[in-house]
């Protein structure tokens, strides 16, 4: 389709300037600095589709049509790093649609040869790439959820060296298998990297704690004692220990304790030093 590849050729700078016209007015809370990408982008995208046309039969086949696909990608992965919604990033690129093919449309009296089959070709060519562009976006936002999951994991389970041979570990919310799992891997981690003797896990913040929680610190309980290091259980409250004693848990492996602060005593004493912190103050 060669009559569309130079339409859009000689009119580059128009369809660009109408295509950001559309995506200031679909997406107005767009960032500025979002939108000077996104100008840049789509000017990329409007020259691929434009070597695309002056270079392929116009029915998505080839290598032409395969950077015209990248660079839809990449158009969509932005949009959904920078907060746009599905509906924003679709529209934007169907957008190109009416802008190119009004163009078209424009241009139809002044030689193009097969008008209809030159639209259909551009209506097909834009159907895929929003088809491309909405499972990239799907699997650019299904990414960044991941990341910040795993990132909000790393804040609610953090392994902290608080003395020379204790790490203490406070866990908030909910544990789950998968988190279970993932508090072992880091405890054992941190034990071997601080060269710890004594881990206290708080499990304070933790709002249920029933068999299946019970089973995953005994776990990381025996794991750690592989290691040649103990572990002390603290912040089980009362309700939790009657459910325990009811579910018939057994935690004879563990050692736990009501509070933090009686768990540091018991960490010292295993230790074999004075449960006292800097200049003497009690701790």
């Amino acid at each position: 389709m060669h009559g569309v590849g130079q339409i859009l050729l000689q009119n580059r700078a128009g369809v660009l300037d109408a295509w950001l016209a559309h995506l200031r007015d679909a997406a107005p809370a767009a960032r500025p600095a979002s939108l000077q990408l996104l100008k840049l982008e789509l000017g990329t995208l409007v020259e691929k589709l434009t070597a695309y046309f002056l270079a392929s039969d116009g029915e998505g086949a080839g290598a032409a049509f395969r950077t015209l696909e990248e660079q839809a990608a990449t158009i969509s992965a932005a949009c959904a790093r920078d907060g746009l919604t599905p509906m924003e990033t679709a529209t934007l690129i169907l957008a190109l649609k009416a802008i190119a093919g009004g163009l078209l449309n424009r241009e139809a009296g002044n030689g193009i040869t097969e008008p209809d089959q030159a639209r259909a070709a551009l209506d097909a060519a834009v159907d895929k790439l929003a088809l491309i562009t909405f499972a990239t976006f799907v699997e650019t936002r299904e990414e960044i959820i991941k990341r910040q999951g795993r990132a909000l994991l790393d804040l609610a389970t953090p392994a902290l060296p608080i003395w020379r041979h204790i790490i203490l570990m406070p866990l908030v919310g909910i544990i789950d298998t998968q988190r279970a799992r993932q508090v072992m891997e880091w405890l054992l981690e941190a034990l071997a990297r601080e060269e710890a003797h004594i881990a206290i896990l708080d499990v304070t913040g933790v709002p249920v704690i029933d068999s299946r929680v019970a089973l995953h610190l005994t776990k990381t309980v025996e794991a750690a004692r592989l290691l040649g290091s103990r572990v002390i259980v603290t912040g089980i409250s009362p309700d939790a220990a009657q459910t325990l004693v009811k579910l018939d848990v057994d935690l004879s492996s563990m050692i736990t304790r009501g509070t933090l602060r009686a768990g540091l005593a018991e960490a010292f004493r295993l230790l074999g030093e004075n449960a006292r912190g800097p200049a003497g103050t009690m701790l």
